[in-house]
C-alpha cells in the first residue's frame, strides 16, 4: 500500500487532515464563543430578573408602610369613635339629669291659695286643682293625669286651665310616653295660645321628639320657640338642645 501511495498524495491527505483539523478547530470556537454569548445573555436575563424582583420588593415595603399608615390611622379613629361614644353617653346622662332638674326647678305655677266663699267652704277649683298637682309633685302620675282630666272637664276656661293641660302633658313624658306628650303639648298651644305656659309646651314637644329619635321635628320645634320667645329661659334652653343637637 505504501509502495502505491506517491509523495504528492500524501501532501495532499496531509493538507487536507490540516484543514479539517482547523475547520474543526474553528468549529470548537464558534462552539466556545456561542456558550459564552449564551451564557453572557443568561446572566443579562438574570440580571434583570434580579433588578425587576428588587423594584417588586421595593413596591412592597412601600405597600407596607402605607398599609401601615392606614391601620395606625384607624386605630387612632377607633379610639376617637369610643371616646365620642363615651362622651355622648355623659352628655346623654347629663340631658337626662337636665330633665329632671327642669322639672323641679321649673316655676311652675304655685299651689292657688285657697280661698273661702261667703260661707266659709273652700273652692271647688282650687281644691281639685291643687290636689291633683299635689299628686303631680309625688310622682303619682296616673293619678294627677286623672284629676287634672277631670278640672279640665269642669273648668275647661279658668285661667288655670293652660296649666292643667300641660301637666297632663308632663305626667306622660316623665312615663316615657312621649307621643301622647306631644299631643298635650301641642293642645297647650293651640287651645291657649295666649297662656304661660306655650314656651314651656314648646320647650317639652321638642325635647319629646328628640326622645323619639325624631331630630327634624324637634328642631323644628326649637327653632319655633326661640322664634317666638326668644329672650326667655326656654329659649336659652332650646339653644344649647340645638347646639348639642347639630
Amino acid at each position: 500500500m505504501s509502495g502505491c501511495v506517491s509523495d504528492e498524495d500524501t501532501s495532499l491527505i496531509n493538507r487536507d487532515m490540516a484543514r479539517m483539523e482547523a475547520d474543526i478547530n474553528r468549529i470548537k470556537k464558534d462552539v466556545s464563543g456561542n456558550k459564552n454569548a449564551i451564557s453572557n445573555f443568561d446572566k443579562q436575563k438574570y440580571a434583570d430578573l434580579e433588578n425587576q424582583a428588587d423594584e417588586t420588593k421595593t413596591r412592597l415595603d412601600s405597600l407596607d408602610e402605607r398599609t401601615n399608615d392606614i391601620l395606625q390611622r384607624l386605630d387612632a379613629l377607633d379610639r376617637r369613635i369610643v371616646l365620642l361614644q363615651k362622651s355622648m353617653d355623659k352628655e346623654k346622662k347629663k340631658l337626662a339629669a337636665h330633665d329632671t332638674t327642669l322639672a323641679q326647678k321649673k316655676t311652675p305655677p304655685p299651689v292657688l291659695p285657697v280661698s273661702n266663699d261667703v260661707s266659709g267652704a273652700e273652692s271647688t277649683v282650687e281644691v281639685l286643682y291643687n290636689s291633683a298637682y299635689k299628686d303631680f309633685t309625688q310622682g303619682n302620675y296616673k293619678q294627677a293625669r286623672q284629676k287634672f282630666r277631670i278640672f279640665l272637664k269642669k273648668y275647661p276656661k279658668t285661667i288655670y286651665s293652660d296649666n292643667a293641660r300641660f301637666w297632663i302633658g308632663e305626667t306622660y313624658f316623665y312615663m316615657g310616653d312621649f307621643e301622647n306628650a306631644i299631643l298635650e303639648y301641642e293642645k297647650v298651644i293651640r287651645s291657649y295660645p295666649r297662656g304661660d305656659k306655650v314656651s314651656s309646651a314648646l320647650l317639652k314637644e321638642g325635647m319629646a321628639f328628640y326622645k323619639l329619635g325624631d331630630r327634624t321635628d324637634g328642631r323644628l320645634v326649637l327653632k319655633k320657640l326661640i322664634k317666638k320667645f326668644p329672650r326667655t329661659d326656654q329659649a336659652r334652653i332650646a339653644r344649647r338642645l340645638l347646639k348639642k343637637h347639630r
